[in-house]
């Protein structure tokens, strides 16, 4: 492969065998090397195909020139630790959201203005594995840059984690986390119990109101024509359903949304399982 072009030391730009554009990244591949040198083989850590008329891949182009190719590769070693460890797919923009993210902490925390994540309680009770993943994040970019984030970053890495996962903004995001926030509050004030974090009962509800709230801030809705599994949730259990009355009339206040019978019945089944276990426990 000959170099096209040379974006900084560590990154060049070339053609595959396909004639797509390609981005290499190594260190000193770029360093004293101009267009139509061949690339050096031995220094390549890491290759990325370039569609031009991606958006996404446009933006990862014009932040090769602006990262330091040390981060670049960390963000690349954080996404495929969380491909293993997470379900279902990241979205390829978190590829340039989490780096550019990644490049600003450690821009801060060198001036001394590291920033605090209000949200950190939540994002640990409610992102258990995406914070696991943050946490681990913090010591790769030590290990990268020689520069040691904070848990509030882990708390933040996560958070781009669920973007993600969701396929959504940070705003947004924020504003999931809240509601999840309110609506186990709400479960567990009006039944009078604990929650263990550690049962499948409690991970299932947590998946489930993740998906639920996010359909929520995206008026999005699940619906069915058959009432009569609603009628039969409704009356084997109650205490539950009448929790999730409350939840009802809690998000017809803040977001003006009627949850259907699908997702009532749904959410019922999930509180069940979490009653029903803390009373065994």
């Amino acid at each position: 492969m000959l170099i096209e072009k040379v974006l900084n030391n560590n990154v060049v730009i070339t053609r595959n065998e396909n004639g797509q554009e390609v981005v290499i990244m190594g260190r000193g591949l770029g360093f004293r090397m101009t267009a139509g040198k061949p690339v050096d083989q031995r220094k390549i850590e890491k290759i990325f195909t370039i569609d031009n008329n991606n958006e996404v891949d446009n933006r990862y182009r014009e932040l090769v020139e602006a990262i330091p190719h040390e981060i670049l590769l960390v963000t690349e070693q954080i996404i495929a630790s969380a491909g293993r460890l997470l379900e279902g797919q990241l979205h390829p923009g978190i590829r340039v959201s989490l780096a550019d993210h990644i490049h600003c902490a450690i821009e801060r925390c060198i001036q001394g203005k590291c920033v605090k994540n209000a949200m950190l309680w939540e994002i640990k009770k409610f992102y258990g594995s995406e914070f696991s993943v943050g946490a681990d994040a913090i010591v790769k970019i030590k290990q990268a840059s020689g520069i040691q984030l904070n848990e509030d970053e882990a708390g933040f890495i996560a958070l781009h984690l669920v973007n993600a996962q969701l396929n959504d903004d940070m705003h947004n995001t924020m504003d999931v986390t809240r509601l999840i926030h309110d609506i186990v509050s709400l479960i567990k004030y009006d039944l009078r119990i604990e929650m263990d974090e550690n049962t499948v009962s409690y991970q299932r509800l947590m998946t489930h109101l993740r998906f639920f709230a996010h359909r929520l801030i995206h008026s999005d809705t699940v619906k069915s024509d058959d009432d009569s599994l609603f009628v039969s949730v409704r009356q084997e259990y109650p205490e539950s359903f009448a929790c999730v009355g409350k939840i009802y009339l809690y998000v017809e206040k803040q977001l003006s949304h009627y949850m259907t019978k699908e997702e009532m019945m749904f959410l019922t089944i999930h509180v069940e399982r979490v009653r029903r276990e803390h009373q065994i426990g």
